[in-house]
């Protein structure tokens, strides 16, 4: 009894301390749970009051928008209108997370849609440009048709451009684009092509010698296919390829295009950059690899990036392989206009630096109403900032320039650099003028 009297007795005295012990833990959690609040509205308020003053009087200014006004706002709106006008320059962007993904596909090759590009003009819309591979290059249209008129089984419309946008944006089967080089033509059987909005592999480079045209087709992959005749006029040691964006699958096919000028025997090449308003610094270096007659060394170097703080980036082309493809008495020539930018403005700069031609050897379009004769004046690069929500800030961040140090920003080539002037129109049209005259020159 003894024995049992006294368990009892030391479990009675031990609940009481059980209980202060619990006690002391909770208020300990409670003690903790407190401090934690506390460094968080510190933290909360250091945040909000070392951020810009301007910063939360326009967080302030929303709010009352959206508590006090006598109507529901539309906040999404008004953000990404806000969201615009933070963007500094005309080269730099805001994209929402849709428009981003857009940008991340076209940038490896993937096209959506017909692949066209419709601008207004005076004699009314304009077909500024196709595509290669799209549904608008494989129907016929042509870069400098008047655009006509629109059908998908109600009659022939006909509109503004953003009637035209509308129109195309609402098809999901087949439909018919009426086009002519003439503007006073009318619809008819005769210039109506057939069309449908879908995906394709978009192609940058096409070929074309003396005796045929080449160009990339395919689905899923493209390959260099024969698609007409010879360039009339085009000398029969000369190979002639334009490259329309530095852009997608532009490398494999500026590379799959030398091949074939090698295996066709032309050792001059005319290079076309009209209308190229640049792209990747990556394909210019994959491209440049093959052009630069005199450069030394495994990867010489192809342009330079000048950051505010005054830090530089050197990019390197990547190769040297020039005498793959020419010979010493090679003769490059280089076409371009207005809206020849950025990385074609570099490429320029890379082949004129390492000899691979003169300044006299590049053939500007001169606008024979405006008088403007230049390539675009783009000296300025862009990197992509990715927010959490999958939008991007395109932003400029530094100033590019030419290998051995020359900026062309705001300036572009000129005429007063050596280059040559051809007056001819902006679009090329049913003839290209243009080129017609460049060929011309060379005899």
């Amino acid at each position: 009894m003894k024995d049992r009297n006294k368990k009892t007795t030391s479990q009675e005295q031990a609940a009481p301390a059980a209980a202060r012990k619990g006690a002391r833990r909770a208020l300990a959690v409670l003690l903790a749970c407190l401090i934690a609040a506390a460094c968080v509205l510190v933290g909360w308020l250091a945040a909000l009051y070392t951020r810009d003053a301007r910063l939360r009087k326009l967080e302030w200014l929303i709010q009352t928008l959206g508590d006090e006004y006598y109507r529901e706002a539309d906040l999404d709106a008004l953000y990404e209108e806000l969201y615009d006008m933070v963007v500094p320059d005309e080269f730099s962007a805001y994209y929402s997370a849709e428009e981003y993904a857009q940008k991340a596909a076209e940038s490896e090759g993937a096209g959506t849609g017909i692949g066209v590009t419709v601008a207004a003009a005076e004699e009314g819309l304009r077909i500024h440009a196709v595509t290669e591979n799209s549904p608008a290059c494989l129907a016929g249209l042509k870069e400098g048709m008047y655009l006509l008129g629109w059908e998908s089984g109600g009659g022939v419309q006909t509109g503004e451009l953003a009637s035209f946008v509308q129109f195309v944006g609402a098809q999901s089967g087949a439909f018919v684009l009426y086009a002519d080089f003439s503007p006073d033509a009318l619809p008819s059987a005769e210039n109506a092509f057939l069309l449908e909005k879908r995906t394709f592999r978009a192609a940058y480079c096409l070929y074309r010698d003396a005796e045929a045209s080449f160009g990339f087709r395919g689905e899923e992959e493209t390959s260099l296919t024969e698609t007409g005749g010879g360039l009339a006029g085009l000398g029969a040691d000369t190979a002639y390829i334009a490259l329309k964006r530095f852009n997608g699958n532009c490398a494999e096919e500026f590379e799959a295009c030398l091949a074939l000028m090698r295996s066709r025997g032309k050792k001059h090449l005319i290079l076309d950059l009209r209308g190229n308003g640049g792209g990747y610094l990556s394909d210019l270096q994959r491209i440049a690899a093959h052009l630069l007659r005199n450069a030394e060394g495994a990867r010489p170097v192809v342009a330079r990036a000048k950051f505010r703080s005054g830090a530089e980036t050197v990019y390197r082309a990547a190769g040297n392989d020039f005498s793959a493809y020419f010979s010493a008495e090679s003769r490059i020539y280089v076409l371009a206009d207005e809206n020849s930018a950025s990385a074609s403005e570099c490429l320029i700069g890379a082949l004129v630096d390492y000899g691979t031609l003169g300044y006299d050897h590049i053939f500007l379009r001169r606008d024979g109403e405006t008088d403007v004769c230049r390539t675009y004046g783009k000296g300025v690069m862009q990197s992509a900032f990715e927010y959490s929500d999958g939008s991007a800030f395109r932003l400029t961040v530094a100033e590019i320039v030419w290998p051995q140090g020359k900026s062309i920003h705001g300036r572009g080539v000129t005429p007063e650099d050596g280059a040559v002037a051809v007056t001819a129109p902006a679009y090329a049209g049913e003839q290209d003028l243009f080129l017609e005259e460049v060929l011309a020159r060379l005899g």
